[in-house]
Formats: structure tokens, sequence, C-alpha cells
């Protein structure tokens, strides 16, 4: 990455189209193995640039797609560079996990996930607009393949923390991971876009309209919705303090089902959802080596080392406690 280079063309390109910039230098945003973002000040506002990795490059058109043919709540790119794989997009607020800091808000986060809901329910019946320009496919039928060509990447997991005997029983647990994925198939809930960061910090708020916009598009990938939804309440658990038992969560497990609930009845939406936690373990463990390819392992690794690996160590944990819970279940039924 030139970073020069990058500013020098965003800096042009602002400049040429009429806006003027309040500040000769921009300022860093962030600045990671998987994105590097600046912001312009300038007379319309902020203006933001973000430059991802060649394979992760996709978020411009996927970005663009969503906008233009699904009028969805995504930011709007009034430019970019093919060949340093980098846009510029208009502010639309600020990160909503800044607003729940201060005070949480449930109905506020609520909404946002009814409209990514919402969104995820309109793409369902067009995902090879997706597919055609190389959105990963990681649907249900797809997962168990995925996850044996994983395991095979021996010396990755095993410098991420992973033992040979943690390998081969992950390796055992292959046609179980089979047999939830058909499980979770026979549901009525179609496949569908899948955000890997779906979270409160990359959900922009405008004020005082109230807006939402979704940002950090560019692991999308097309999968079960709940793997975003269930992604998004671990990050709340994590960032907020809530708990399974606390009221503002379970408002928000029911933001998530909401939109479903004209495909299946209530009860067979949470016992789809409780299914979904399982495999969501192998879902992160996936979205964790695609980013680890278009980082570079070293880069990666020095970053954030484990977290590979912890995903299949909790996917092995979380397995025996679900399979427990389901089998109690289906004894009480």
């Amino acid at each position: 990455m030139n970073k020069e280079l990058i500013i020098q063309w965003g800096c042009k390109y602002l400049l040429s189209h009429g806006y003027t910039l309040q500040s000769t230098l921009p300022e860093n945003v962030q600045n990671t193995p998987w994105s590097y973002v600046i912001r312009f000040a300038t007379s319309d506002g902020y203006i933001y640039l973000k430059h991802t990795p060649s394979l992760l490059a996709l978020e411009t058109i996927i970005t663009q797609i969503l906008h233009e043919q699904f009028h969805a709540f995504v930011p709007k790119i009034i430019a970019h560079n093919t060949e340093l794989n980098c846009f510029l997009m208009k502010d639309a607020g600020r990160p909503l996990r800044e607003i729940l800091k201060q005070q949480f808000n449930a109905a506020l986060l609520s909404k946002a996930i009814g409209q990514f809901t919402l969104m995820q329910l309109a793409v369902a019946d067009h995902v090879n607009i997706f597919l055609d320009i190389g959105v990963p496919d990681w649907r249900l039928d797809k997962l168990p393949d995925l996850y044996k060509q994983l395991l095979s990447q021996k010396d990755i997991l095993l410098a991420d923390g992973l033992s040979e005997i943690e390998i081969a029983k992950l390796e055992t647990l292959t046609p179980k991971l089979s047999n939830l994925c058909k499980k979770l198939s026979d549901y009525a809930i179609k496949q569908t876009i899948v955000q890997c960061d779906f979270h409160d910090n990359n959900i922009l708020i405008a004020e005082p309209s109230q807006n939402v916009t979704f940002i950090d598009l560019g692991e999308i990938v097309i999968s079960h919705p709940f793997f975003s939804l269930i992604g998004c309440l671990r990050q709340v658990k994590k960032h907020h303090g809530l708990t399974d038992k606390d009221d503002a969560y379970l408002h928000l497990v029911n933001a998530c089902l909401k939109n479903y609930m004209i495909f299946e009845s209530e009860k067979r939406l949470f016992d789809a959802f409780e299914i979904t936690h399982i495999l969501w373990f192998i879902y992160e463990s996936l979205a964790q080596y695609r980013l680890m390819i278009a980082c570079g392992k070293e880069k990666l690794m020095s970053k954030q080392h484990g977290k590979l690996s912890a995903s299949l160590k909790e996917f092995m944990d979380e397995f025996i406690n679900q399979q427990d819970k389901l089998s109690c279940k289906n004894k009480e039924e």
C-alpha cells in the first residue's frame, strides 16, 4: 500500500470536483492490515477515503449494488480507484457504539437490526448478483467442505494455537457439522448476504435525523442470515455488558427474528437460532481465515494471534453444550 499515492488521488479527485479542502492533511481514522481509512474536512463536510487489500476490494461494487439496486442504507460512494483499491464516500454520521456507550438504547439498536434484516430479505432472491461478482459462496451445503479445507491448513492452525490433538478432534466433528447444516437448511429461511462485521461500531447514525447507514461491507459472503445477527449480539455482550437474561438483550433477540416471523413460527425460529449459534463458530473461523489470506498470515497474526484457533476451540465446547441442550429439549417434547 502506497499511502502517499492514495492520499494524492483523494485530494486530486476532490479538488477537481469542486470541493475545497479545509486542511492540507487528512485525518487518520483507522490503519490496520485489513483497512486504511482517512477523512478529509471539505466544504461539503467530511469525505472518507478507504483502502483495502485487493482480496477485499469488492467492497466498492458490493456497496454500489446495494445502494443502486436495493436502495439499502449503505454509504454513498462518490469515486473509486480500482488500481489503488480505494474509494471515497460521504460522511453518514457517527458510530452507534459511541452513542450506546453514553447511554445504552436498545430501541435504537433494534431499529438498525430490523433495517439490516430487511436488506437481507430484499437480497435473498437475488444472491446470484453477488455470486457473479465474486462474493464467496458459504451457503450451508458448502460449509462442510469449507471446514475440511480449513482443517487441512495444519501449519496455519498450529501456528495460531491449536494442537495436533485438537485438530484431530475437530476432524471427527465433520459429520456432525454436516448434520447440523442439513437440519438448519430445513427451516424456511433463505440464505442471503452475511456481513462478518455487522455490529454497532459499523452502524452509523446521522444526527439529528437518526438515519442508519451500514458500513464495512467488504467481507460479505452468501450464507445463513442469522450468522450476522449472532455476531452482532456477541459484540453487544462484549462492549455493553449485557447478558442473556437482560430485558434489553431479549429485546434485541426479538428484533433479530421479527422480520423472519412470516416464514416460521416463533418457536421454530428460536430453534433455528440455537443451531446457528453452534455453526457460527465455523462461519467465524472461515471469516478469520479469509482475512488472514487477504492481509497476509504474518500481518494478521501479529495483530490478532489466536483468534482463528479460539473460534474453533469454542466450536468444540459449544457443540457439546448445545447438543446437550437440544437433547434435553427433544426429550421434553
